[in-house]
């Protein structure tokens, strides 16, 4: 009996004067492998607000707001609800938009300072005021089809927006005309113009 407990004190003082087995955690940082699944961030500048995370996010992190008064879209990433699952960045059109970070210490006191945002600028259909999508989304994917977008109003207008060839503001009194063809309009007003259109 005296044998086993003395293999032990003796594995005890072994183990007191031996460096310890894990990591010296806070006090020494911690070298994370590529890949690892940390804090997702928005990226605004690549973001182009199409709501791609939002619509594949299983833990319903993600928000948004279309504010049509400013013209401006609010996409709101609540980490509190985030389950780091990836798959918004998978999803994510440009691939850069939104991605998961190195960052995983996000204990806060308020929940309130969990919370990332992006904003991006809106079109709004200039007949009847619904939102068309964001002008970043729609500028991405003019110069993704390259000169196919001029088979798209919508998308050579936008393309035109960002070369300041055209001015998005302009009204519409009545897109039944062959000239609401030059303007920015929802899909339903766009088909109601084709089908209606007064030559």
């Amino acid at each position: 009996m005296k044998l086993p407990k003395i293999r032990e004190l003796a594995e005890a003082v072994r183990s007191l004067l031996s460096r310890p087995y894990t990591a010296n955690y806070p006090a020494q940082r911690v070298d994370l492998p590529d890949g690892f699944r940390g804090k997702p961030q928005f990226f605004e500048d690549d973001c182009v607000g199409c709501l791609a995370c939002l619509e594949v996010c299983p833990g319903r992190a993600i928000d948004y707001i279309d504010d049509k008064e400013n013209k401006l879209r609010t996409i709101t990433h609540h980490q509190d609800n985030c389950i780091f699952c990836q798959q918004c960045e998978r999803a994510c059109i440009t691939k850069k938009g939104i991605r998961l970070t190195k960052e995983f210490e996000l204990a806060e006191f308020d929940r309130r300072a969990g919370v990332a945002q992006c904003r991006k600028k809106l079109v709004i259909c200039v007949h009847c005021g619904e939102v068309v999508a964001p002008l970043d989304q729609l500028k991405f994917l003019a110069k993704k089809v390259g000169h196919l977008q001029y088979a798209n109003p919508t998308l050579m207008l936008a393309r035109h927006i960002e070369l300041e060839l055209v001015d998005e503001d302009s009204s519409c009194d009545s897109p039944h005309k062959r000239a609401g063809h030059l303007k920015l309009l929802c899909p339903n007003c766009r088909r109601q113009m084709i089908i209606k259109e007064q030559w």
